[in-house]
């Protein structure tokens, strides 16, 4: 499933990125590569604030949509 259709608060395992081009590497470049847990600490409308290795990053729906848990 993609990142958008979680629940917040649980964990979740990376499984791909289903993009390619700048996309791709700029998620790779923030941490979101397959195998890594990750969990949505918020939803700002259809933008959300996810917990990658530590960190709290805003993804917007577009690139939210490319990773698949």
């Amino acid at each position: 499933m993609v990142l958008t259709q979680v629940q917040s608060g649980k964990d979740y395992i990376i499984h791909a990125i289903d993009s390619a081009g700048e996309a791709r590497l700029h998620l790779e470049g923030l941490g979101f590569v397959p195998g890594t847990k990750l969990s949505v600490v918020s939803r700002i409308g259809d933008n959300l604030i996810v917990n990658v290795k530590g960190s709290k990053i805003a993804l917007d729906a577009s690139l939210a949509k490319c990773i698949l848990v």
